[in-house]
């Protein structure tokens, strides 16, 4: 069968969650291209493709780009008469299994589809229903039976050519995007993965896990020799390392002999103690994003969940400083409960925790995470809330005025290249954070952003032939503009990218 994989953007890091799932499909013998609908009509992709499956992936925030290429999909399949499936995978299935229903599609896939997606592919091909697939929605009446992939090393290396065939330009870029556990035992409030904890947990099934080190090294290896650019690898899991265990010796010890390439990672705070430090640059890692996320100690601990006090985050990036290891921090900004002052304080904290290259990003709201519902429960978000229409930058919270929310904007756009500034500078950032230069500062931020990230965290991984290097950067530079634009996604939408990762 030709499976048509659909994702909604693409950037530098690469969507590793369709990759595995082409790999798999690819390994039973079926065809599969992709489709970015920022940057390509379907109706296209179906007419040049003629696929039999429509393989959806999104995030909550992007369920609109869907509806309206499912629609297009509907049409297509009414002109030609021919049966399209229509199956949708990622966060936003995971967490709001509803869109089955909303959206009309043939199944959706919750949690783990490794096992789950060729098995639909397999009751395609037998002309049976989808009944008793664990992790998959056929009818919303039915119980979801459920299932953790424990087994990693079972699953095959990802489908890189999906990607480089349909964008050749993202060869010219070093960096590689690999994976090497899955699961977070943390229970941060802005984030669904607590959700998806109580969701699966029971029964004896495995939230975190993790591959060995040989299937690791071999992937890599394997995409060293067929994809020659590498330069730079990115792990995205969002916890690289908890602690100083038996895999990061073997992983510090063996990767710096069999691959010896830098690369980034996430990381908390209290899992950067001296002896991951040590092991993370024995193994040659050159950048951790460490987030902070708010310089307000009660609010870090009690609203967030972080339970981080100021002394283990100044520790933690003094620890990297010590390793020559380089430090990517984000910081959020008008958090339920703050002020605008707690703001300037977040601020002032990240200065003094001296990152490489710090970011700021103003609190965005999302459907079910522990930290929406507090923002409900304080009165600052109105029950009724259309988070469809929340893809801005300013902040949706009720106790803001209308400066205070520029005011927060123009921080998170200036906040970075302050940070590099002395303090007594303080009074000329509060007085330009007042001027309505919004888009004069997001154009400036997007380029002192795009240097910090390419020079300092990604360091090597840009390419190494000029147009190719002023082609990429002014990519980079145009992603920054267009979130500026639209709004920053936090993780609690599961996004990660390559220019603007956040450590969990």
């Amino acid at each position: 069968m030709k499976i048509l994989f659909v994702t909604s953007h693409l950037f530098f890091s690469e969507p590793l969650g369709v990759m595995l799932l082409s790999a798999i499909a690819k390994r039973d013998g079926h065809q599969t291209k992709l489709c970015v609908l920022t940057r390509q009509s379907i109706d296209e992709a179906l007419q040049e493709f003629e696929p039999d499956v429509i393989g959806y992936s999104t995030i909550t925030a992007n369920e609109h780009y869907f509806i309206a290429a499912d629609a297009q999909v509907e049409e297509h399949a009414r002109r030609t008469g021919r049966k399209i499936w229509r199956i949708m995978g990622g966060p936003h299935p995971t967490y709001f299994p509803e869109v089955l229903d909303k959206m009309k599609l043939d199944a959706v896939v919750v949690g783990h589809g490794d096992n789950a997606f060729p098995a639909i592919l397999q009751r395609i091909e037998a002309g049976r229903d989808f009944a008793d697939i664990p992790n998959v929605v056929q009818h919303a009446s039915v119980p979801l039976i459920k299932e953790v992939v424990e087994d990693l090393d079972r699953l095959p290396h990802l489908d890189r050519s999906l990607i480089y065939d349909y964008d050749p330009s993202m060869m010219e870029v070093g960096i590689r995007s690999f994976q090497t556990q899955r699961g977070c035992p943390y229970k941060c409030t802005y984030c669904f993965n607590h959700a998806y904890n109580r969701m699966f947990k029971g029964d004896g099934r495995k939230l975190f896990v993790r591959r060995s080190v040989d299937h690791l090294l071999a992937e890599i290896r394997h995409v060293r020799d067929n994809y020659p650019t590498l330069r730079f690898l990115r792990f995205s899991d969002d916890v690289f390392a908890i602690r100083a265990d038996a895999w990061l010796e073997e992983f510090a010890e063996r990767y710096s002999k069999e691959v010896g390439l830098p690369f980034y990672c996430l990381i908390r705070a209290d899992g950067l103690v001296d002896e991951v430090g040590r092991l993370l640059a024995k193994a040659g890692c050159q950048s951790v994003s460490m987030s902070i996320e708010t310089g307000v100690l009660e609010a870090r601990q009690t609203v967030l969940k972080r339970n981080m006090p100021d002394d283990m985050l100044y520790k933690a990036f003094a620890v990297a400083r010590k390793y020559g290891i380089h430090t990517h921090s984000n910081t959020m900004l008008g958090l339920p409960g703050t002020t605008l002052e707690d703001d300037f304080a977040s601020f002032r904290f990240s200065r003094a925790c001296a990152p490489s290259a710090a970011t700021f990003s103003v609190f965005c709201p999302f459907p079910k995470t522990e930290l929406t519902e507090y923002a409900q429960a304080k009165g600052l978000l109105p029950d009724n809330f259309d988070y469809n229409n929340n893809y801005r930058n300013e902040s949706v919270l009720t106790n803001y005025t209308a400066l205070e929310r520029r005011i927060q904007v123009n921080l998170s756009y200036l906040g970075p290249m302050f940070c590099n500034l002395p303090a007594f500078m303080e009074p000329v950032l509060r007085f330009l954070c007042r001027l309505p230069f919004n888009g004069v500062y997001n154009f400036a931020g997007s380029i002192f952003n795009t240097y910090l990230m390419s020079f300092r965290v990604f360091k090597g991984g840009q390419p190494t032939d000029p147009m190719s290097w002023v082609r990429n950067g002014w990519k980079a530079v145009r992603y920054y503009l267009i979130s500026g634009r639209m709004g920053k996604r936090r993780k609690t939408a599961s996004v990660a990218t390559a220019a603007t990762d956040s450590g969990t």
